[in-house]
């Protein structure tokens, strides 16, 4: 069998309702990796949010964070990593005038570091999201102009309501122009927005693996559950929605897993498609 490249979203897609890692998960993953496969977690989390789970999951290839802006091999130098990035100035600006905006808290962060504005988390955000406003215990930086002082990859933006989104993301794209900028919503009822780098989505990430490990365009598959990963799913050759993903997303979607990611649907596909013997 020729080795595929299997790009994985996390939340929704490789972890269940607890946001973990179950055995059959890590069981599957390493099996498939220890056939040659390259499995690789691609995610709109930062690195601080998924090398935990990178390291459960035994991997070895690179991992994909920010959607796309970040490719690195974490706990080590690879001298194939690469950073898209935004202007530190952009975080700023949304910073000075996010009062007026409807915008109650700013995060920007990069691999090593996190910025974020003043202000309480907001209880509308579930557990998952709160764990991208991190405390001051989770070693934050307050942003301002003396403490961030680089470019970042992402920067997040939680609206004071769902209802704000649509004002924001547009004041956001004339402000800044589509040739610096991407905005994206979250799936749900998140009040959270993500302006990422111009032109990056989690397909980035999977061509430059594409290219980097040599892999045939018919070899690719792309596991998903919601809108951040459109780009990445129309892209790949096989690009399969979760049982419990997006019904826009399934609605473009090669395939889609019979069982959700509750029920570890994304690797019993996987075991299938690869003629596993497994359980």
């Amino acid at each position: 069998m020729s080795r595929k490249l299997i790009g994985i979203d996390l939340d929704g897609t490789t972890l269940n309702e607890k946001s973990q890692v179950s055995e059959r998960t890590r069981h599957i993953l390493q099996a498939a990796q220890n056939e040659g496969h390259i499995i690789s977690i691609i995610t709109g989390r930062p690195a601080r949010l998924s090398t935990d789970i990178y390291d459960t999951l035994g991997l070895k290839s690179p991992m994909i964070n920010f959607n796309g802006a970040l490719g690195h091999k974490p706990h080590q130098v690879w001298d194939r990593e690469y950073s898209h990035q935004i202007s530190r100035d952009i975080a700023l600006d949304l910073l000075e005038i996010a009062p007026e905006m409807n915008i109650e808290r700013v995060v920007a962060e990069n691999k090593d570091s996190v910025w974020v504005s003043p202000g309480k988390v907001s209880s509308n955000l579930d557990d998952v999201e709160q764990m991208f406003f991190p405390t001051r215990e989770a070693g934050q930086q307050m942003l301002d102009r003396l403490s961030l002082n680089t470019d970042i990859n992402a920067i997040l933006l939680e609206a004071a309501s769902p209802l704000h989104q649509t004002q924001i993301k547009r004041f956001v794209m004339d402000r800044y122009g589509e040739d610096q900028v991407t905005v994206k919503t979250w799936g749900g009822e998140s009040p959270v927005l993500e302006v990422a780098p111009a032109g990056i989505s989690k397909t980035t990430g999977l061509d430059y693996l594409q290219h980097i490990y040599q892999i045939d365009k018919q070899d690719i598959f792309a596991f998903g559950d919601e809108m951040n990963d459109l780009e990445m799913i129309q892209w790949a050759e096989h690009g399969i929605v979760m049982a419990n993903g997006n019904p826009e997303l399934k609605a473009v979607a090669d395939d889609v897993t019979d069982l959700s990611n509750t029920e570890d649907g994304m690797v019993r596909y996987i075991a299938k498609m690869l003629h596993m013997d497994v359980d």
